[in-house]
């Protein structure tokens, strides 16, 4: 049994999952559906099949870690159905998302049968991208500080260097080092620096824009991939880290600071070339008696 709702929370009849759809046509969907093991493809997928049978306006697949939408964005006076997906285990952990239908008019009996039918099918490849994608941030994340990790930095930086490519857009790179990072550790424990760590870690999100990316190598070494295409933009954000780093309590109480290094995208290189770059302007900073930004 299914138990749809509207967003004024009144509740509809329980809806059966009484197949109303032929066996061409469940064949027919589940063909689109089994197509792709990507999260955001299969949602526009599935959009598209639901199109196809139902006056639906948008759709939301909401506490995968973000919120997908599809179509539209949601009007006023349209029927809003959400429906549970708390069935749906991703490795040990069981979810508890929905998906958010929205409809261009109020559906008919026959209606809902159909997108219960088509909800029905949806899960079985919907637990398989989400599975697909939990492994997959598994490979690409650090699990102590959430940020990316070296294989996440490689994926990204590969990305701009494409968009470049298309469209001489530039960006710029960032290299953190913490100073007297060791000294945490060997003073006062590794669940200490874990907390220096995880904290570095807020700042630099804090420090950057939303739509750009922050890493950790590994041991007290962080990235920053910054969407600039000069050189006082890049040092502004290095010298915005480094007041911050600053002002935080359990970072200065432990003396702990950033040496960084940085540089531009230039035409014609390779990622090789570009981090090589500003490592080595983040060791001309550490020589230089730390707590410094040094461009390449």
């Amino acid at each position: 049994m299914i138990q749809f709702e509207t967003t004024a929370d009144t509740a509809f009849s329980p809806i059966t999952e009484r197949e109303v759809l032929s066996s061409d046509q469940i064949n027919s969907v589940l063909s689109q559906l089994t197509s792709t093991i990507e999260l955001s493809t299969l949602g526009s997928l599935y959009f598209t099949q639901l199109a196809t049978f139902l006056p639906v306006e948008s759709l939301d697949l909401s506490d995968f870690g973000e919120t997908l939408r599809y179509g539209l964005r949601p009007r006023d006076n349209i029927e809003t159905i959400s429906l549970p997906v708390s069935s749906i285990k991703c490795g040990e952990n069981q979810t508890s998302a929905y998906i958010r239908y929205q409809f261009g008019e109020m559906l008919a009996p026959t209606q809902r049968r159909i997108l219960a039918n088509l909800h029905h099918i949806f899960i079985r490849p919907l637990s398989h991208a989400l599975e697909f994608r939990r492994l997959k941030l598994m490979a690409t994340k650090d699990p102590l500080t959430n940020l990316g990790n070296r294989n996440g930095f490689n994926d990204a930086a590969q990305r701009l260097i494409n968009r470049n490519v298309r469209s001489d857009q530039l960006f710029g790179l960032l290299v953190v080092d913490l100073d007297n990072f060791k000294q945490v550790n060997d003073c006062y424990g590794h669940q200490q620096g874990d907390r220096v760590l995880q904290e570095t870690a807020h700042i630099l999100l804090d420090c950057i824009r939303g739509h750009e990316e922050a890493f950790r190598f590994g041991g007290d070494e962080f990235c920053c991939l910054l969407d600039v295409d000069n050189a006082q933009e890049l040092n502004t954000v290095a010298q915005r880290i480094q007041r911050a780093m600053h002002r935080h309590p359990l970072l200065t109480s432990h003396g702990v600071t950033s040496s960084i290094g940085g540089s531009l995208f230039r035409a014609g290189d390779s990622l090789e070339m570009i981090f090589e770059r500003a490592d080595k302007a983040l060791y001309e900073a550490k020589d230089g008696g730390k707590d410094t930004y040094q461009a390449a």
